[in-house]
């Protein structure tokens, strides 16, 4: 989820090719994908997305260093005066031409650190992969850019989040990311069942501000508690009719396969924006405005917000994605509703 005082977000995926295959990896990628969105389509995507109000591009994969495109994406937003945020796994860090080809053009690099060198390496199927990427920081250190981690939020992992701020500590990382294990991609096959709940979300925050006193390092965890639901209400909960889709969607993922999707990677495709193969961006999203869609999102973002700060509210939410799986729970019912019933 986004920190609630930033702008609108883009984030783009070029690719699902990965030097990695990581267990909990939301979108399946890995050396042997190849699905890649076409430069025009993104450069096009990104100047629409500046247009519509989106103030900061956030590039994301596979992994973001395989691409040739990023140099040009990247430039592309700085000079929309967009800020530019890439989340990498870190092992591409140390080749040099490499890096210093795209660290002048990088606000906050996003390096992806979980748990323990052992929980680490389990996760990314590749032993050494943790001290590998800890090396690569002086290459990091060495151009000023600045960086901080992100970690994975499982179901038995908040205990491991001290490991990775103490980290942070020692290599002058800016802030750690904690963010709830998707239940998308490979993470849906290999990790079923580990996203956290309410539960685990409550002690995670709790951990991250014990952390974030003991280090000296800010930790943000992708969740909010009953009374910041409450607070936040005017900005989860989005008008209808919304005056800019960034009301709709502050979170706009442009996936490799082209598809635009609002707010959260698991949002069902029946409230997809569309796909930039077919259209551009601002075609897409007028056509998704006088849809049926957007008034379903609206909807499923009143419905949600109604069902967490009820009666028996829990303790903390991933917002976007308890979002996402209301909206596809009654997807899945209208789905039903149309069946033919057997004689």
């Amino acid at each position: 989820m986004r920190d609630l005082s930033s702008g609108p977000v883009l984030q783009v995926h070029p690719s699902r090719r990965c030097n990695l295959s990581c267990g909990h990896c939301y979108s399946s990628s890995g050396p042997r994908e190849d699905e890649t969105l076409p430069q025009r389509l993104l450069v096009d995507a990104i100047r629409e997305a500046a247009w519509f109000g989106y103030e900061q591009l956030a590039v994301s994969g596979g992994e973001p260093m395989l691409s040739e495109d990023l140099p040009v994406l990247l430039r592309r937003a700085r000079t929309l005066e967009m800020t530019t945020s890439v989340t990498t796994n870190g092992l591409l860090l140390g080749q040099t031409r490499r890096w210093q080809r795209i660290a002048p053009l990088i606000d906050v690099l996003a390096i992806s650190i979980d748990g323990t060198e052992e929980e680490h390496d389990r996760l990314r199927g590749r032993q050494g992969a943790y001290a590998h990427v800890v090396r690569n920081l002086e290459a990091v250190r060495a151009t000023g850019t600045p960086f901080g981690f992100i970690t994975t939020l499982t179901q038995y992992n908040a205990a491991s989040i001290e490991s990775v701020v103490r980290l942070a500590a020692e290599q002058g990382a800016r802030s750690v990311q904690v963010h709830p294990l998707s239940g998308a991609g490979r993470a849906a096959i290999e990790l079923p069942g580990e996203q956290p709940d309410a539960i685990e979300l409550a002690a995670a925050l709790l951990e991250a501000r014990r952390l974030g006193e003991q280090y000296g390092v800010p930790v943000h965890v992708d969740a909010l508690t009953a009374d910041q639901l409450v607070l936040y209400r005017g900005d989860l909960v989005p008008p209808f009719p919304a005056r800019s889709v960034t009301q709709l969607a502050p979170v706009l993922i442009v996936e490799s396969s082209g598809r635009v999707r609002p707010l959260a990677h698991e949002l069902p495709d029946e409230l997809a924006i569309g796909n930039l193969h077919r259209a551009p961006l601002h075609r897409l999203v007028a056509e998704w405005e006088r849809s049926d869609r957007a008034a379903r999102l609206a909807a499923a973002c009143e419905e949600t917000w109604t069902d967490l700060v009820g009666a028996d509210a829990d303790p903390a939410a991933a917002w976007a994605d308890e979002v996402a799986r209301r909206a596809a729970a009654r997807v899945a019912a209208e789905r039903q509703a149309v069946l033919p019933i057997a004689a």
